[in-house]
């Protein structure tokens, strides 16, 4: 069952055998009644606001980028994760990576036609070794079990046998040959863990001039990156270097990277990951070039942590002149774009910095400003449940707000569902941008 996960896995975040035995350990949380089972999984995940995506994966073959590492950690459980990761011997950031991708397949496997198991699968002992969990669950210890007693029966005598047999003709040595003087014992040490470092890479245009750093895993994924700058940059204008390390966690970004780089070709662009960090500076630029690389970023980028992104309300924001009135600040919060897990209220990670600069704005309002947050959504699916989606989410933007600051008697939030469209439904364009936040002064 989970053979083919066990290998892409080894493969694609260098674990080597640690594959099979980190897939071994989430199936075993999975299963584990301490923890409450996959009911106590579902509700951890639930717990975190996490609920509509891991229900999601029943009974389906989710794809990659469907869980990020932080959600992991917040839904399956940090100590339990930690635990883990102190198991195998690994970063907890490598099996907050790992885990990212494999639970939403394993829940999958493990959940044909929906169906919730109670049971670990067929496969679990022949994949896994058999194995007798102990009590409870502290990072899925297991010890072996008992091997057939006809074994035994055979083997213990010819080790004995064999074992008298190496005495005599040492004995026999010794007559001839005189000692050789005693080393001193040496105690074996295990092996530390060898500490796994974020996958980095810097750029910045001067003129058409680039400039690169970094570190990644492989030297095939610095040759991928390498010759996609110099295809996009011409090798004449390209310098720096990119470091190899294998102790360095995949870069999740690589793939979109060269895939974005002809759109990246403005002069005066800066950024740089560092592991699912992105941060941009796009201050060298044109005001136009700006909002069109930092949309694209956006897009491509949209599950990373993302700072330095300019767009127009980021614009309208900044320009704000002391005095501003509360017409003028829903105004400029008005060109936001808040974005949330697809069906869910979990507003997404590149949608912090967006926040935090609007909490700023908010609390210099004039005293007694109160401002409404209202959810919209489009018209698909049943218009009941559009109203409770668009309220969780208004409620989840008030929520984050005010955890920045905002003084919560002048927020208020309230769900409109599809009642408000901005435009026509009848359109992909129309049905995005009714899927929107918008802010009023309350009167």
């Amino acid at each position: 069952m989970f053979e083919s996960l066990i290998r892409e896995a080894a493969t694609r975040f260098h674990l080597g055998d640690n594959a099979g035995r980190l897939v071994r350990q989430l199936v075993d949380v999975i299963f584990d009644s301490a923890t409450g089972g996959f009911a106590g999984l579902q509700k951890r995940f639930a717990d975190a606001g996490l609920d509509s995506l891991f229900s999601s994966w029943i009974g389906s073959t989710p794809g990659d980028n469907v869980l990020q590492p932080d959600q992991f950690s917040a839904g399956f459980g940090q100590n339990l994760a930690g635990g883990i990761a102190s198991k195998l011997g690994i970063p907890a950031a490598a099996v907050n990576m790992a885990g990212a991708w494999l639970l939403p397949k394993i829940i999958g496997q493990l959940t044909p036609g929906g169906r919730i198991p109670t049971t670990r699968p067929a496969d679990y002992e022949r994949w896994f070794g058999t194995t007798t969990p102990t009590a409870g669950y502290s990072g899925g210890s297991t010890v072996p079990a008992k091997a057939s007693g006809g074994f035994w029966k055979w083997l213990i005598p010819l080790i004995l046998l064999l074992a008298a047999f190496l005495l005599f003709r040492s004995c026999k040595k010794e007559e001839a040959v005189a000692p050789a003087p005693t080393q001193p014992a040496t105690t074996m040490q295990p092996a530390a863990p060898v500490a796994q470092a974020n996958p980095r890479f810097g750029f910045e245009n001067v003129d058409g001039k680039v400039t690169v750093s970094g570190q990644v895993a492989t030297d095939a994924d610095k040759t991928r990156l390498w010759d996609a700058l110099k295809a996009n940059f011409g090798e004449s204008n390209l310098s720096g270097n990119i470091n190899v390390d294998a102790a360095t966690l995949p870069a999740g970004w690589m793939d979109k990277l060269i895939a974005a780089l002809p759109e990246l070709k403005a002069k005066g662009l800066k950024f740089g990951f560092d592991g699912d960090k992105l941060s941009v500076d796009t201050s060298g630029m044109s005001e136009a070039d700006r909002f069109s690389v930092s949309d694209k970023l956006r897009s491509l980028f949209g599950g990373f942590e993302i700072s330095g992104l300019w767009d127009r309300a980021a614009a309208a924001l900044s320009g704000l002149e002391a005095g501003f009135s509360g017409d003028d600040l829903v105004k400029a919060l008005n060109l936001m774009n808040i974005y949330f897990d697809t069906g869910s209220a979990t507003i997404t990670r590149d949608s912090m910095e967006t926040l935090t600069s609007a909490a700023n704005a908010i609390k210099q309002a004039p005293a007694g400003t109160k401002i409404e947050v209202g959810g919209h959504t489009d018209n698909t699916g049943d218009a009941a449940a559009n109203v409770t989606l668009s309220q969780q989410r208004a409620d989840a933007v008030v929520a984050k707000l005010t955890e920045l600051g905002v003084a919560a008697d002048g927020l208020t939030s309230k769900g409109y569902g599809q009642e408000k469209p901005r435009a026509s439904n009848d359109t992909d364009e129309g049905r995005a941008q009714n899927r929107r936040i918008e802010f009023s002064v309350s009167k």
